[in-house]
């Protein structure tokens, strides 16, 4: 099958009738929708549909949208998307991010229509939701995921560990020399992120906040939090750039970062 077309208000999907996320394939009639279950699941999280479906026509016959009850095996969906994984839209993807493609795969990065697919763990490393981000930037979640921690999928005792803000700042901290854990946002997985350090023997941990008032303010919760668990902590910021991945697109090594973040006060 070739020619998917991403849905519209002006063509929707014919199966959930909604107006994102969903694709069909102009040649054959066929649609990938990404909330409605078929008995085909496929790679990029959603399920195959023959023309309309018969889940749509109930729905129009009800009046009612009913959302079936939708569950994910996360680690099976990232399985089958790294072996289907296409490393040249992964480098373009690197470049585009300003990130080596080698730290893109340690992240346990893959490809799956047009998105770049991240690995979400829980405090025991296990794989329990994917994070996805689309060419406009847009960063969502395979549906039914949960929310989890972006580290790489081989740990080395040996780098400095730290905590940032999402894959991408994952990717770049550990490209700086660092041992990432990253946060699917300024805000939650607390648990995650104790339950990692504790996993990893690790007492002492750098907090790099992103440069603005969410992350400053989210880093302020999370050092009460990893304080409480008797954990020491310094709080960081990338310099004048957002976050670390600006960062490291305009020339940082490891070298400049140590050296700035060397005065910060451990607590």
């Amino acid at each position: 099958m070739t020619g998917w077309i991403k849905v519209s208000k002006s063509n929707p999907c014919k199966v959930c009738g909604k107006s994102d996320w969903c694709t069909i394939s102009s040649d054959t009639g066929f649609s990938c929708c990404m909330r409605v279950q078929s008995d085909f699941p496929i790679a990029n999280g959603g399920w195959l549909h023959k023309g309309d479906s018969v889940i749509q026509k109930e729905m129009m016959r009800n009046e009612k949208p009913v959302t079936p009850a939708h569950t994910l095996d996360a680690v099976a969906w990232w399985s089958a998307a790294r072996r289907a994984i296409n490393l040249e839209k992964l480098d373009v993807w690197a470049e585009r991010l300003g990130i080596p493609c080698s730290y893109l795969l340690f992240m346990g990065a893959t490809t799956a229509c047009e998105m770049l697919c991240f690995p979400m763990r829980d405090g025991t490393g296990k794989i329990c939701g994917i994070r996805t981000r689309n060419i406009n930037g847009d960063k969502k979640a395979i549906t039914g995921s949960k929310a989890g921690v972006f580290i790489p999928g081989v740990h080395d005792a040996d780098r400095e560990p730290i905590i940032c803000e999402g894959p991408t700042d994952a990717a770049s901290a550990m490209a700086l020399g660092f041992e990432p854990i990253g946060r699917p946002s300024c805000l939650g997985c607390e648990v995650q992120v104790i339950d990692t350090l504790k996993r990893f023997g690790n007492k002492t941990v750098t907090l790099c906040a992103d440069n603005d008032g969410p992350g400053i303010n989210g880093a302020k919760k999370l050092l009460d939090t990893l304080r409480a668990a008797r954990i020491s902590v310094r709080v960081v910021t990338p310099g004048i750039h957002k976050d670390l991945r600006d960062w490291l697109k305009a020339g940082a090594t490891s070298e400049i970062v140590r050296n700035q973040w060397s005065q910060a006060e451990w607590r």
